[in-house]
């Protein structure tokens, strides 16, 4: 049997290229319904959403098993995959208005000159007799905990990842925005995310504001032997997989003073808390809200003002082996047996023993 389509008209929006798709579905796009159709969106504009029905025309082949923007490997029915056996595509899209043959829609993910092959009132019922919308998330994030991250960053919704990454570091600043902005550009240009299993590494050079905006974005933290420290001194980081391929980020000279030019009350008052440790409770406060006005604003900088990118082929460990672990003859406290020593025939963990270790504090890595 074969089913041919007639197309009912056509999108007009700024998606010019597949990787579009994310950053731009929250922009409006126009469908363009031709002449012979347009009888058919009398009293649509009462609606304030519409399924929209088109047609993959650029895809040309499919694969039933396949990787999505999560990073994870699906069928393609359980995907959104614009490669598919049949071609076809419905995206759920915000009504904004109907003038003539032309509706005005947000949260479109087909490209320009997309065919419509079909428009539909949105079917509200099975979230009516449904679980509420929080317990679904909660479903979703139990499924992935980093779902909502990762569109995030394929929608480049710094502002958003911004205040997830702030929940972590404990309040806002340029150093932190600047470390989300490198993250978000390297992991969409990588098209890679972290499980955690240690098969997407981020090397940072600091351990600074920075760093906790990259270990946010990346998914790479010390807890899953993703994240490597070189502590090199330097608001820097790259991003790479096991094969060592990667993308190495590096704030340029003048981001400072960039950052500056746009919040100067921030510099100011950075100066007297930070640098000049001025503790003054009202000044502090002060600080605070400046930090976080600048912060959204360096967000508003473009990237290759205040950075510069390149590709970068990196040496990867191993995977981090399971150690064993020994009691300690002294404390009776479990330890990694690799962090024991042996000292007068007894095994003593390394603050039993004499031996030095080392600590990574503000100041960076030291032995004491």
């Amino acid at each position: 049997m074969k089913i041919q389509f007639q197309p009912i008209g056509y999108v007009k929006n700024q998606i010019i290229d597949p990787k579009d798709g994310f950053p731009l579905k929250k922009e409006k796009s126009v469908l363009e319904i031709l002449p012979e159709f347009s009888d058919g969106l009398q009293n649509l504009n009462e609606l304030p959403a519409v399924d929209v029905v088109f047609n993959f025309h650029l895809s040309e082949s499919y694969k039933l098993i396949t990787p999505i923007y999560t990073g994870e490997i699906k069928g393609v029915f359980a995907s959104r995959s614009p490669h598919r056996p049949n071609g076809i595509g419905v995206t759920t899209v915000k009504l904004h208005s109907v003038e003539g043959n032309q509706l005005t829609v947000s949260g479109l993910d087909a490209m320009n000159g997309t065919p419509i092959l079909d428009i539909k009132p949105t079917d509200y019922s099975f979230y009516e007799n449904s679980k509420s919308e929080n317990e679904i998330r909660v479903e979703r994030l139990k499924s992935n905990p980093r779902a909502e991250i990762i569109m995030d960053i394929k929608s480049e919704n710094l502002e958003k990842l911004l205040i997830g990454a702030a929940q972590i570091h404990g309040h806002y600043c340029p150093g932190l925005a600047m470390g989300v902005i490198a993250a978000v550009k390297a992991m969409n240009l990588m098209k890679s995310q972290s499980d955690g299993m240690e098969d997407l590494l981020a090397i940072t050079e600091t351990n600074n504001c920075f760093a906790d905006g990259i270990q946010y974005i990346t998914g790479c933290s010390f807890g899953n032997n993703a994240l490597i420290f070189r502590d090199i001194g330097k608001n820097a980081f790259t991003l790479t997989t096991r094969n060592g391929k990667g993308i190495r980020v590096c704030a340029r000279n003048e981001s400072r003073q960039i950052i500056n030019q746009k919040s100067p009350e921030f510099s100011s008052l950075f100066q007297q808390v930070v640098i000049e440790q001025n503790h003054d409770e009202n000044i502090k406060r002060e600080f605070r809200k400046a930090a976080s006005k600048a912060s959204f604003a360096t967000l508003t900088i473009p990237f290759d003002d205040i950075f510069n990118i390149e590709d970068k082929e990196t040496n990867i460990p191993p995977y981090a082996p399971i150690m064993e672990s020994i009691v300690c003859d002294n404390c009776k406290e479990n330890t990694m047996k690799s962090r024991t020593v042996e000292e007068n025939n007894e095994k003593l963990c390394l603050d039993c023993s004499s031996t030095s270790q080392y600590v990574l504090d503000g100041h960076g890595i030291k032995s004491t």
